[in-house]
């Protein structure tokens, strides 16, 4: 093999594996945020003060985008909870009754609390 095969097959190799530790963070923290978890409490301030950073809000504007993304956060975050446990449900309906068990505490490892029945 060439050195520039080898270069370049060395350098995909590196930028895959950034993209991928890049997806695995995003997805992470995501999940932390939405499940309540480290972070949650402090995402809507971080969101602010970057909205500042890149629009130079004034002290009013600042006041009333920290409302309404607290606001809509909260809104968010029921709602993908909300869609999470719509899916989990629809998945135990395909389920067998042993494969049910597995999947509650599959959930239970997860985060995901007990199962609630609508």
């Amino acid at each position: 093999m060439s050195l520039t095969k080898t270069t370049t097959i060395a350098v995909v190799v590196l930028v895959l594996t950034f993209v991928a530790g890049v997806c695995v963070g995003i997805f992470t923290s995501h999940m932390m945020i939405l499940r309540g978890g480290a972070g949650a409490e402090r995402f809507p301030r971080a969101l602010v003060n970057r909205l500042d950073r890149r629009l130079d809000l004034t002290d009013e504007q600042r006041a009333q985008v920290a409302r309404i993304v607290s606001a809509r956060h909260a809104r968010i975050a029921a709602n993908v909870r909300g869609e999470i446990e719509r899916a989990n449900a629809e998945i135990e309906e395909v389920l067998t009754t042993e494969q049910r068990v597995k999947f509650r505490k599959m959930r239970m490892r997860m985060g995901g609390g007990p199962h609630r029945h609508p």
